[in-house]
């Protein structure tokens, strides 16, 4: 059975969030039910963050915090906790998102969220800024944190792109000055070694020759380092 407060569903649906129309319609169905009687369940815990493992000589239970949706004056919403507090009895705990943002020098950081500050792509001077540094820009999880599917990070993407063109047809960003160094020489500088569309198809036809010997469609190679012997080798013959 799948079990969630209705209250907690409902919160989502009064804050400037992003969730698609057709997820809340399940959740509030879901919630509707009521429980079942299935000898299994799932309880969500909308909007609520864990904050404490208790337990003697083992896991006892989780202190979770309820938290209130707020607008972020950025287009989204952000997580603030209350004062109430819930305690719920648990044996096993597992942290099902392990992404965290790092600072990267020279740049402004969130550290409450882990992101770059930004607005809608656009780095600013600080977590409670409008300010923009010109010509920074970000996407991805360190842009909204770790959310969202392939999609989302494809419209996120289209998001900052857009800012970046606005702002050169504005004049917002600065050329670089002097000739600089193209970037193949630059890597070729490094020693790094460069992979192209031909490398892939050369590793793509070494997985499937594998999977072949296996009686698979291929067999997936999944170290880097091994990748990049096999297109040596190949570009070879």
């Amino acid at each position: 059975d799948l079990e969630l407060d209705p209250a907690s569903a409902e919160q989502l649906a009064t804050t400037e969030d992003r969730n698609p129309a057709k997820n809340l319609e399940m959740l509030r169905e879901w919630a509707a039910r009521g429980p079942g009687t299935a000898s299994r369940r799932i309880v969500f815990h909308f909007n609520a963050s864990p904050v404490a493992l208790h337990g003697t000589h083992r896991l006892e239970s989780v202190r979770l915090v309820r938290n209130r949706l707020e607008p972020d004056l950025r287009g989204g919403v952000r997580a603030v906790p209350t004062d109430e507090m819930t305690e719920i009895a648990a044996g096993l705990v597992f942290r099902s998102v392990g992404y965290r943002g790092l600072p990267v020098q020279g740049l402004p950081f969130d550290a409450a969220r882990g992101v770059i500050p930004n607005v809608d792509g656009q780095v600013v001077d600080g977590p409670e800024s409008e300010t923009p540094l010109p010509g920074v820009y970000v996407c991805g999880w360190i842009k909204r944190g770790p959310q969202g599917v392939i999609g989302t990070n494809k419209s996120c993407a289209v998001s900052t792109v857009e800012h970046v063109l606005a702002d050169a047809v504005a004049g917002r960003i600065h050329p670089a000055q002097g000739a600089g160094q193209s970037i193949d020489e630059l890597l070729a500088d490094r020693g790094t070694m460069v992979t192209s569309w031909d490398d892939w198809l050369l590793l793509d036809q070494a997985e499937q020759e594998l999977g072949a010997a296996a009686g698979r469609p291929r067999e997936k190679v999944t170290e880097v380092a091994r990748m990049l012997e096999i297109i040596v080798a190949r570009r070879t013959r």
